[in-house]
């Protein structure tokens, strides 16, 4: 029995705290190298993932300029975290995106596992098997190594769930959830709403537990429905003051909208990849296990499981209706929570009932079979249908030489690239080459790189080029913005791999001069010299380094959020919570003082990164070790 402290709850036991943070780290360096090694059975040389080059060249810019350069004050979350860590570490945000994007999973993972310990028991085993469960399945999403941006969101969402349930328990959580919850919504504020919903329902399903609560003499804003709508509420309000006053961004987020008639195939595909025939009696066996009547410590989660799965369901039905956003988003949305949480209950359940009958062989062989099956299914689809490197070594050693024409400009002199608009993404073909040229750029060249896309002869005219086709509507917003630039007769460059047509047109028919390999001046004044060609730069690094590289970062998070773990959520709580919180909530201190410190001028890179990151954890420690201090002597 765990020793208790003067002030009447359960002792803080440094020692105990320790070996679960080694355990901690211990499952997250496992899932880290459960997706890592994709780099090496694949021999890639880059970063995986559609999205990838966007990812790199914000958070390079962000550590650089801070958030002045090209609408990088919009959910500027990953790239000041990603800033953050590369000033720390000394790593390439080019390394990084390899990295931190995985270690991000581990960090759901933690922070999912200790949500199921918050709301439903289970104690250290429950919350080891929901770690490992968690953490190998979403990669039947695409979460791992594509849609970073939500997979942060998600892990911050579901640290704020865990204290939540701990706050609905009558003790401290309320200002967690708050924090995290505001990360998240900087992270990617769209899908604030979306967990706006799900609490909303939430408090709602509380309503006849909140007025048995008001009859006993509770205050409303301390009966559950009180304490879930203030918590949103107060997220909220934060978050407009923060897009609106702080960052002075829109609040529509979206650049180049995929094809609706992609959505469809998509969610189609991503259903497939869950492997129903295993999963679903999973999550219906766990739905089963948690609906069962039991005490009340574990309402408030089976309530939050509903409304999120009410609140996905309504999504992909109005989605898969209108077309309006990705319907397979809420898909994915869906099982990074409730879906592995239904699938952990099954599978803790049944360990739990074969332990309980004296069979504790038969119990840790049915946990470890049950998550070698669920990770099965994650791992056939990360190493068979993951989402792959999309950007080109040639595209990306062009723009790299490109850059350096681009470096020799003076400061706030605009420039423009041709693209073609054809590609294998479709109508997103032109913002991945756009994005793919701007993790060459200089970072406090951003602002001044503008695209066209269509023909050397109708830019030279200073007139849109038209296909007739859908790629029209996608792009019309990169003509909107480059013909304000045009009439003051910019440098015209041509990266060759980004637009081969164009490249051949401008060398071979309207003279332009090749500056250096893969590169044509279409306009401006050539460089003396003929360009270098530019080298590719490390991205991947060996898996003897790039698998100790996770684990630093994955402590860092921890040890960044440790103390506010402490603080926040009380010495008192299960050490599994603080621990599974803790690298969510380093993630969200981190983000927040990011972002306070980028709009004082100080840039998260460099110096005043590492500055940042000793400031923001000494300070989470000294409010831990108040905290501690204050119920030794039961203050």
């Amino acid at each position: 029995m765990p020793p208790r402290s003067e002030a009447g709850g359960a002792a803080f036991d440094p020692r105990r705290a320790m070996r679960l943070a080694a355990v901690g780290l211990g499952l997250g360096l496992a899932i880290f190298a459960f997706y890592f090694l994709v780099y090496r059975t694949r021999h890639y040389s880059l970063p995986v993932g559609f999205d990838a080059p966007w990812y790199v060249w914000r958070a390079e810019t962000v550590a650089a300029t801070g958030l002045s350069q090209a609408g990088t004050a919009v959910r500027p979350g990953h790239p000041v975290l990603s800033a953050v860590l590369g000033s720390v570490t000394g790593r390439s945000q080019l390394e990084l995106q390899v990295m931190l994007s995985l270690v991000l999973v581990a960090v759901l993972a933690l922070a999912v596992g200790a949500f199921f310990r918050a709301a439903f028991g289970g104690g250290a085993w429950g919350w080891a098997i929901t770690v490992g469960v968690t953490g190998p399945f979403v990669g039947a999403t695409r979460f791992v190594g594509e849609n970073i941006a939500n997979l942060l969101f998600l892990g911050l969402a579901a640290a704020a769930a865990a204290a939540l349930a701990r706050r609905v328990e009558g003790q401290p959580g309320w200002r967690a959830a708050v924090v995290l919850m505001v990360a998240a919504g900087v992270s990617h504020w769209i899908f604030l709403g979306l967990l706006g919903a799900i609490l909303a329902l939430t408090a709602a399903l509380g309503v006849p537990e909140s007025r048995r609560q008001l009859g006993a003499g509770v205050p409303l804003a301390r009966t559950e429905s009180g304490l879930v709508a203030s918590a949103f509420a107060a997220a909220g309000a934060t978050m407009v003051v923060v897009i609106a006053g702080l960052l002075r961004a829109p609040f529509q987020t979206f650049e180049v909208r995929e094809n609706p008639s992609r959505y469809i195939p998509k969610l189609r595909t991503d259903t497939f990849r869950l492997f129903l025939p295993l999963s679903a009696p999973l999550g219906l066996a766990g739905a089963w296990t948690l609906a069962r009547p039991r005490r009340a410590h574990g309402r408030f989660g089976l309530r939050l499981l509903l409304a999120w799965t009410a609140a996905s369901a309504l999504g992909i039905s109005v989605m898969v209706a209108t077309r309006a956003l990705p319907p397979h988003r809420f898909l994915e949305f869906w099982v990074g929570v409730p879906g592995v949480v239904l699938v952990s209950a099954a599978i803790v359940r049944g360990a739990e009932w074969l332990r309980a009958r004296g069979r504790k062989a038969l119990g840790w062989a049915a946990a470890v079979a049950g998550i070698a099956a669920t990770g099965a299914i994650g791992g056939l689809a990360w190493y068979t249908h993951g989402p792959g490197v999309w950007i080109s070594p040639t595209a990306l050693r062009e723009a790299r030489t490109a850059a350096i024409y681009v470096d020799d400009l003076p400061a706030g002199r605009p420039f423009v690239f041709l693209v073609s608009p054809l590609g294998k993404a479709g109508v997103i073909s032109v913002p991945f080459k756009e994005h793919t040229i701007r993790v060459a750029l200089p970072p406090d060249h951003q602002s001044d790189a503008h695209f066209y896309v269509g023909d050397p002869s109708d830019l030279l005219a200073g007139r849109r080029s038209l296909t007739g086709g859908a790629s029209d509507r996608a792009t019309v917003r990169y003509w909107e913005d480059v013909r304000a630039v045009l009439p003051a007769h910019p440098p015209l460059l041509i990266v060759r791999a980004l637009a081969v047509p164009p490249y051949q047109e401008a060398v071979g028919q309207l003279g332009a001069p090749v500056i250096g390999p893969g590169v044509a001046l279409l306009q401006g004044t050539p460089p003396r010299t003929p360009l270098p060609a530019e080298p590719l730069p490390q991205a991947v690094p060996p898996v003897r380094f790039g698998v100790p590289w996770g684990l630093a970062l994955l402590g860092l998070l921890l040890a960044a959020g440790a103390g506010w773990s402490v603080a926040l959520l009380g010495a008192d709580a299960p050490l599994e919570v603080l621990v599974g919180v803790a690298p969510a909530l380093g993630a969200a201190v981190l983000i927040l003082g990011g972002l306070v410190a980028a709009e004082l001028g100080i840039h998260p890179g460099g110096g005043g990164g590492v500055a940042l990151y000793v400031l923001l954890t000494a300070a989470g420690a000294a409010l831990a070790w108040r905290s501690l201090l204050s119920r030794r002597t039961g203050a």
